[in-house]
């Protein structure tokens, strides 16, 4: 792989621990070794590679995530962070980092945090509770059909689900099509069941939790779970891992 150069060095703050510096020193040098090829040597999400996409890289250094466990507004728990390093976004340039190890993931979540002083500014970020699941059914199909209806989903997504509802074009940010895959928080029920109880930061789409019952939030999962179709491969998708293949020759 590109290696970009780790300092010797690396200056913490006095009362850092020892632990503490030592797994920051190993996450920036995983960091620089996997990630910076795409995300920049200071985290600002301007790589080498980063033209390559229609979507840029994430900028960590502004400490703002779509895809979280948290609160609308909220930063994501090092289990988000883990899951979007080891498993990849769906559909974008993302690929899964799966062939790191667990230390090294750890320590790459550890060095990305450092990048935003967010993380030191606020307490640490809790979970939503996860309502347990119902009987994934016809009839929780049908009813997540009516809770689509009762979350007003259509006027952004369309009544099919097709992202080409009537605020559609006015929104800075594109509504997802639902019946496309893959989508990029995942398409298992409760991949989607997380994105429409958190919300999505930075674009329109808001945070349902304590607006639909935790049953319908549910059904509302298992339809949109119902419209899609066999998952494809992206333009994003396919340059991440052509970005991929080539970095690993270095």
């Amino acid at each position: 792989m590109l290696l970009i150069g780790f300092g010797a060095a690396l200056a913490f703050p006095l009362g850092v621990r020892a632990e503490s510096r030592s797994e920051l020193a190993l996450g920036r040098q995983a960091y620089e070794v996997h990630c910076a090829i795409c995300h920049g040597v200071k985290g600002d999400g301007r790589g080498d590679a980063a033209s390559r996409f229609a979507t840029p890289p994430r900028d960590f250094t502004k400490g703002e995530y779509k895809l979280r466990s948290t609160g609308s507004g909220q930063l994501p728990t090092d289990a988000d962070l883990i899951r979007s390093t080891t498993q990849g976004l769906p559909g974008t340039a993302m690929v899964p980092q799966d062939h790191l190890t667990e230390a090294e993931v750890r320590a790459v979540v550890t060095y990305i945090k450092s990048l935003s002083p967010k993380f030191a500014a606020r307490p640490s970020p809790k979970a939503l509770p996860m309502p347990p699941p119902p009987p994934h059914t016809p009839e929780a199909v049908a009813r997540g059909r009516q809770a689509y209806k009762k979350g007003e989903c259509a006027e952004c997504h369309g009544p099919e689900g097709r992202g080409d509802g009537p605020s559609a074009p006015d929104l800075s940010v594109k509504p997802t099509d639902l019946t496309r895959r893959p989508l990029k928080s995942g398409a298992t029920p409760r991949d989607i069941l997380l994105s429409v109880l958190t919300g999505l930061d930075d674009t329109p789409m808001p945070s349902y939790h304590l607006v639909l019952e935790d049953e319908e939030l549910w059904d509302l999962a298992y339809y949109v779970v119902s419209l899609g179709g066999p998952p494809e491969m992206t333009d994003d998708e396919r340059a991440g891992w052509e970005v991929e293949r080539r970095h690993k020759q270095h």
